[in-house]
């Protein structure tokens, strides 16, 4: 199955730039050849993994190429133009796929021995670093109004995970110390506001649940914030109690974007998110080892059930397209609002490089907020 959803994407590259439409067949106009990064940061890490280390560079040397973002030059932009790389939607830059495009960089120049990737992706989190609106250690959405007086949890947890992962590889100086701080900071933020969508926010996201859990057992533990393994295994116990009990679709082992009080203020039916049910089994995958290190084979077993379940249903989801299997946003008929003030997420029958890309994690058991073991050549 990875092998032709990885051929999927293969086959909608754009032949003159290598960039790839993020919702190709769309009904809506509007996303006709429009790419989002963190939806090419997605696909530059399958890319990565599948060692098609040509067409992850295509997309990288797109950004990489970039200065980072000011306020009168709109580079990292939430999306593009597919055929001439042009913004594309809104002139508007955000903190989360930014850092999704760090890792992405990140993994590549760890694959492939190419440490100039490396060293751009650590220029863009020194400059999140020093430039962008910090609150109480947790750092703005974005550079400009309304973004730079919005927190994100989500969008925090991808900067932590993308500064720990530097972490790792940055050499002793005194950038490795700023990095440090900066991770220290984030994490405590985080954990001020560890159920809420954002600052005030206090909207249930299933990502913001998947996100604590995606960042894995060995974080949680290196940043001594939930203390020992005991009461590491007790929260995490916790924690996915909630997720099953808040954003399990009822009869369908798929999980939604919210909570069911939201989805009726969004004016909508459950639905599963198939992006955000495939980042669900990523994070069981990751988890269940830990819990049968600490003898707790029952619950990692039904990790591993609940994940088998709900990826079935993403495959049964499945879309013929270009010769190979693409995998849609949800399984909604029609087009659905996300959250009372949130986006419209494009319906079943349209393929989705999001959907796709997970599910092509999810089959490999690759989690990208991992970090490899071996060291940076």
């Amino acid at each position: 199955m990875a092998r032709v959803l990885a051929q999927y994407l293969h086959a909608i590259r754009h032949p003159a730039t290598g960039l790839l439409e993020s919702f190709a067949d769309s009904a809506d106009p509007e996303l006709h050849g429009v790419t989002f990064t963190y939806d090419l940061a997605l696909t530059a890490l399958v890319f990565t993994h599948g060692e098609s280390f040509d067409a992850a560079r295509r997309i990288l040397d797109f950004y990489r190429a970039m200065p980072p973002p000011d306020l009168s030059t709109p580079t990292y932009n939430v999306a593009y133009g597919t055929a001439g790389g042009a913004p594309a939607l809104e002139s508007a830059f955000q903190l989360g796929p930014l850092s999704w495009m760090a890792i992405a960089l990140m993994r590549f120049a760890h694959a492939s021995g190419e440490a100039i990737y490396f060293h751009k992706a650590v220029t863009l989190l020194d400059w999140v670093r020093q430039s962008m609106p910090h609150r109480d250690g947790g750092v703005a959405m974005g550079i400009r109004e309304p973004w730079s007086l919005r927190m994100s949890v989500e969008n925090d947890w991808a900067y932590y995970a993308a500064l720990r992962m530097a972490l790792v590889w940055v050499p002793d100086g005194v950038l490795r110390e700023f990095v440090r701080e900066e991770t220290t900071g984030v994490r405590r933020w985080l954990a001020r506001h560890e159920r809420d969508r954002g600052a005030d926010d206090g909207v249930k996201a299933l990502d913001v649940y998947t996100n604590a859990l995606l960042i894995g057992p060995h974080a949680h533990l290196e940043d001594q914030v939930m203390g020992d393994e005991a009461a590491l295994a007790r929260w995490a116990r916790t924690w996915i109690e909630e997720l099953e009990d808040l954003f399990r679709v009822p009869e369908i082992p798929g999980y939604d974007y919210t909570d069911a009080d939201e989805a009726e203020a969004a004016g909508r039916e459950r639905c599963s998110w198939l992006e955000g049910t495939e980042q669900v089994i990523v994070a069981y995958q990751t988890w269940a080892p830990f819990f049968e290190s600490q003898g707790d084979r029952l619950f990692a077993q039904r990790l591993r059930r609940l994940a088998g379940f709900a990826h079935a249903h993403v495959i049964r989801c499945s879309l013929l397209s270009r010769g190979a299997v693409a995998i849609p946003n949800t399984d909604a008929p029609e087009p659905v609002r996300t959250f009372a003030d949130g986006w419209v997420a494009r319906p079943s029958m349209e393929p989705a490089l999001n959907g796709t890309t997970w599910t092509y994690f999810a089959e490999v058991g690759l989690n990208p907020w991992v970090i490899p073991s071996r060291p940076l050549r």
